[in-house]
């Protein structure tokens, strides 16, 4: 999800869903010149022990908390991070917390990598500290790695520091002492450039090493070790429009995944892809996509990019009025039915193309606030719970403490269902972008949900 305003997802549209032949996940990643993937292969639990690809992980609802580790820097904010903690925690049947563990860039506030290859102990400090607190609330953190978007830094921070290194060795060096610094390249929106920029991965390579081998400070525990830690989660929404082979992004995927199972052999890896289906599935990209041509207009494709070993599971993200807007004529009712069938279409791809990989349905949401929001809860869940073994768990976006602002329309606060007058006056709300709405439907479906997962996870998967 991006922050603050809607995605560009329309752009780049065009040409037919699907086409492109029925290939085979594996042989799409192989002529993307990586390793073909052993459909039938195992997937690795939590705990490291090798699992059968239908046994299911230890399903789970969870929510989307992204702001965590900066605000955990500050000790100021710390307060509001326990009674967000808290809050997840006494819904009961809530046990998974996504959080970004990354914050890139000199202009971001508390910033893990104000410069690269230059991370701020103070706030390396936080994220341990992050760590100790989900553990003692019985919760566990999916930390994803970067972002594609420019929020937070991310993919966009790299390519800028990279082409600010070629230009500083094209001007020579670092020029006359004493001599002012050229002011820093403003960051693109996006991070498409990222996948053509061996030196922006290089950087993003060299921070994987030094996060994921981090030795907490705050339990003196390994993170490789560390129960705390749900699954490695390499990137928010990677896409690289504009290549329509969708080689680039698969071939990232399977690298980075490999890199992280080589230094953490215990955790779980996986990425916060969107979901569109693109060749590997063209009858899949027919009838599921929200629009025509999304995985070739976007550079992905599911079953492709999930399709390497060292991918341990599926994600796939759930915005129906984002990707059917209002312009496209699909009413309330239809967008609620597509995004049933987007959550079953991708369980389907999971069991029948990706040798029974399981599904995260990593974020899904509604904006603004208002009585669709726990409707869509409640069919995305509902799809969920009917996927069987073929779907591990759901994250809802986004949950936060009531000072925390409604930055994007999406947020979902315990309680009453209401920011403060100050945190409503900063977020869209107070911006007139809809207000908010008591959230109690909502929240109490995705806990029922997660109190469920046993009762899921022993059900047969539907064939």
């Amino acid at each position: 999800m991006v922050f603050g305003r809607l995605k560009d997802l329309l752009s780049g549209g065009g040409g037919g869903g699907g086409g492109g032949g029925s290939r085979s996940p594996a042989a799409v990643l192989a002529a993307a010149d990586a390793p073909a993937s052993d459909a039938s292969s195992s997937h690795r639990r939590a705990d490291g022990a090798a699992a059968a690809p239908s046994a299911g992980v230890n399903c789970y609802a969870g929510v989307n908390c992204y702001y965590l580790l900066t605000r955990a820097a500050d000790p100021g904010c710390r307060p509001m991070v326990e009674a967000t903690l808290d809050a997840v925690a006494a819904a009961g049947g809530l046990t998974v917390v996504r959080c970004w563990a990354f914050c890139d860039g000199p202009g971001q506030w508390n910033a893990l990598q104000p410069r690269p290859g230059e991370l701020d102990e103070r706030v390396f400090r936080a994220l341990d500290w992050l760590l100790a607190e989900a553990a003692r609330r019985g919760l566990a953190l999916q930390l994803t790695l970067t972002n594609f978007w420019k929020d937070y830094g991310g993919m966009p921070q790299y390519v800028a520091w990279a082409r600010a290194e070629r230009e500083q060795g094209a001007r020579g060096g670092a020029g006359a002492v004493g001599a002012a610094a050229p002011p820093p390249p403003p960051l693109a929106e996006r991070g498409d450039a990222f996948f053509d920029d061996a030196r922006a991965q290089e950087l993003f390579r060299d921070y994987v090493r030094r996060v994921v081998t981090r030795v907490s400070t705050a339990t003196g525990r390994p993170y490789r070790g560390d129960p705390a830690i749900h699954a490695w989660d390499l990137a928010n929404e990677p896409r690289c429009d504009g290549d329509a082979g969708g080689g680039k992004v698969a071939r990232w995927l399977h690298e980075t995944a490999a890199l992280v199972k080589s230094l953490d052999p215990t955790h779980r890896v996986t990425a916060g892809l969107e979901g569109f289906f693109g060749a590997a599935s063209p009858g899949l990209a027919a009838r599921a996509n929200p629009y025509a041509g999304a995985g070739e207009a976007h550079g992905v494709d599911f079953a492709r990019d999930f399709a390497s070993p060292h991918l341990d599971f599926c994600c796939a993200h759930v915005y129906p009025n984002q990707w059917l807007p209002a312009e496209t004529g699909a009413s309330d009712a239809a967008r609620l039915e597509w995004a049933r069938a987007w959550v079953e279409a991708h369980a389907e791809a999971c069991r029948t193309q990706l040798g029974g990989k399981p599904l995260c349905v990593q974020e899904f949401g509604w904006a603004p606030a208002g009585p669709r929001r726990p409707a869509l809860f409640r069919a995305v869940l509902g799809a969920c719970a009917r996927g069987g073994r073929a779907v591990e768990g759901a994250i809802a976006w986004a949950f936060a403490d009531p000072s925390y602002p409604d930055y994007d329309g999406y947020t979902v606060y315990p309680g009453a269902g209401r920011p403060t007058a100050e945190a409503e006056r900063q977020g869209v709300g107070g911006r007139g972008a809809g207000g908010v709405w008591p959230d109690v439907e909502s929240l109490a479906a995705l806990a029922e949900y997660g109190r469920g997962g046993g009762a899921r996870c022993a059900a047969v998967a539907p064939s």
